[in-house]
């Protein structure tokens, strides 16, 4: 590959995280400055040693070595007190930049669309936030920190070397070139090797995050053997992966190694021989050092050519980074966008269309009205459109065709969280969040008041359980809840939308899968919650929506049939036929 080719692929890279850096260019400066102080004590204190070592070879008076003695000290103590304030100047800004990145990342992802989340593992997409970020971190803190060190170091040395005596240098100078080659040999191949490894590691990441989520099914379906070779499998693969760019860096650090050595082998060599000649070319204390110097050149360029796999690394998280950064939000222009006014409640579908997927149709020119206060039932197969419904009506998707309107306003004409503030949404299988039981309802309306949640939660009916437990609305809840019944999930989920107080209320199943009582209770909250709302109702026990407004039973994307509960049972069309078929199985399941 071309020089100018790889220069091409990494440099937009480095070029595109600069800004990041430069918000902190104060602190960055300072860095520099003790970078600068801390190379400066590094390259006094050899001609100190060698000046020491002439001194004590000569059997000069004591005097005479005091003072590059008392000088030795004090470089050794500015150094120490100079790296120090560099290594927390460092860790600071590095650690500033990694959670500017993660909160860039995570403001992002909430502008994303769920057919971005629909596409991908969301291990991969955790692991941008975590993982890719720490590298970015370690390159901040570690790798770029040296680096420039390094170099400021290794230039100071070359000059050290030539005024000190030129012919060592010239041939510690003719080793240079081996070390540059050393490093562009191996790097494309590391550069590729540790992209698969990231691909490779962003596989395991998923199916870990994914299998850890579905414990209880694994356990359910007594998987665990199957499931910890399919891990075993794939860490075996990331062995393998990352072995290779192990033994890469292994290869690049050993080269540098090996050629640090030949160059002392030379310089005392020929050194010794300048030495002992007898014309005074070369003191001992000179040669001693010229060692130190080469000490100092040689370890800052393996360092140098060590943080290359970092460097790399960083390099391919950046891209990843930057990969999902470009991806485009779900409404770019949403932050310029009007607040949607405080609805009254009517909801037009206007000729809708939409399709998940080109030439795969789910809802074909739907048009329907529902007026405040009335509540909109959907009913049909499994398939048949009634979920995309209410996700277009939440912005989830936008329309293939055709619009949607909220008090005769086009809702892609409005900011998408002035318009979900006034949604209310309860589903089948509601998500409560790790906290106590007063975040949880009090999530989307955080400045509520203790007595406004606690009216929330006798609407209801989910006071009574929670005040049953020792720390009452303090209790903590672990992970989705699960340490509560689905009832109680779902009466929390219904205090929590309570509270919200919408204008608009979807209810995606929210009775199915309970148990009698379960049912009783959750469906009189329901009632309580969809007065003077406009409801648009899916439901799949049919007895939950005999008194809804209208029914729309849809079929392959179109309405097939609406009206009235006892409307439809008279017509004898599809909706009679669910009915017929749900209460055949339940007369069934009683006999």
């Amino acid at each position: 590959m071309p020089a100018s080719r790889r220069r091409a692929e990494i440099w937009p890279t480095i070029k595109r995280f600069l800004p990041y850096l430069c918000v902190y260019w104060r602190r960055l400066i300072v860095i520099f400055f003790l970078l600068l102080i801390a190379a400066g004590f590094d390259l006094i204190r050899p001609w100190l040693i060698g000046r020491i070592v002439d001194g004590a070879a000569k059997v000069q008076p004591w005097a005479t070595v005091m003072w590059p003695l008392g000088f030795f000290f004090l470089s050794v103590l500015g150094r120490s007190i100079s790296i120090l304030s560099r290594n927390y100047y460092t860790q600071e800004t590095g650690m500033r930049i990694t959670c500017d990145l993660r909160v860039e990342l995570f403001r992002h992802l909430q502008s994303l669309s769920l057919r971005f989340y629909d596409s991908r593992h969301t291990g991969k997409i955790v692991h941008r936030i975590s993982g890719d970020t720490a590298a970015i971190h370690s390159l901040v803190t570690g790798a770029s920190v040296n680096f420039i060190g390094d170099i400021i170091t290794i230039i100071g040395v070359l000059i050290v070397l030539a005024n000190a005596h030129w012919p060592l240098a010239v041939v510690t100078y003719t080793l240079l070139p081996l070390f540059v080659m050393n490093y562009l040999w191996h790097r494309r191949r590391l550069r590729v090797e540790s992209r698969t490894h990231r691909r490779n590691w962003d596989r395991v990441m998923s199916f870990l995050h994914e299998r850890i989520a579905s414990t209880r099914l694994v356990r359910a379906f007594a998987t665990e053997g199957t499931e910890i070779e399919s891990f075993r499998q794939r860490i075996e693969a990331d062995y393998v992966n990352y072995s290779r760019v192990v033994w890469r860096n292994s290869l690049l650090s050993v080269g540098a190694d090996f050629l640090t050595g030949i160059g002392v082998f030379i310089v005392l060599g020929y050194g010794s021989w300048l030495v002992m000649n007898g014309k005074g070319e070369l003191t001992i204390g000179q040669l001693t050092a010229f060692l130190f110097y080469l000490g100092l050149l040689y370890t800052p360029i393996i360092r140098v050519v060590d943080s290359n796999a970092i460097v790399q690394q960083a390099a391919t998280a950046l891209e990843k980074i930057f990969a999902l950064l470009d991806t485009k939000p779900h409404i770019p222009e949403n932050e310029k966008l009007p607040q949607l006014p405080r609805l009254d409640g009517s909801i037009t579908f206007d000729h809708v269309s939409f399709a998940y997927r080109p030439q795969h149709t789910t809802l074909h020119d739907l048009s329907f009205r529902a007026n405040p206060g009335e509540t909109i039932a959907l009913v049909g197969p499994s398939g048949s459109g009634k979920t995309t419904v209410i996700t277009l009506l939440a912005r989830f998707y936008d329309p293939t065709a055709g619009r949607i309107l909220l008090d005769d306003l086009d809702i892609r004409d409005y900011n998408v969280q002035s318009l979900r503030r006034q949604i209310g949404i309860v589903m089948q299988d509601n998500i409560l969040f790790s906290g106590t039981i007063a975040d949880n309802i009090r999530y989307g309306r955080p400045d509520a008041t203790d007595e406004e949640m606690y009216e929330a939660a006798r609407a209801a009916n989910a006071h009574e359980f929670i005040v049953q437990s020792s720390q009452g609305y303090g209790a903590m809840l672990g992970e989705r809840g699960m340490q509560l019944s689905g009832g109680q999930r779902q009466r929390l989920a219904i205090a929590r939308v309570i509270l919200k107080n919408p204008k608009i209320l979807i209810l995606d199943e929210a009775t199915s899968a309970l148990d009698t009582e379960s049912e009783r209770l959750v469906q009189e909250a329901l009632e309580r919650l969809m007065e003077k709302r406009t409801s648009i109702v899916i439901a799949h026990r049919l007895s939950t929506i005999v008194n809804a407004s209208r029914i729309l039973v849809l079929k392959a994307g179109r309405i097939e049939e609406q009206g009235r509960h006892d409307e439809l049972l008279k017509k004898g069309g599809l909706y009679h036929h669910l009915h017929k078929l749900q209460f055949a199985r339940q007369d069934s399941v009683a006999a």
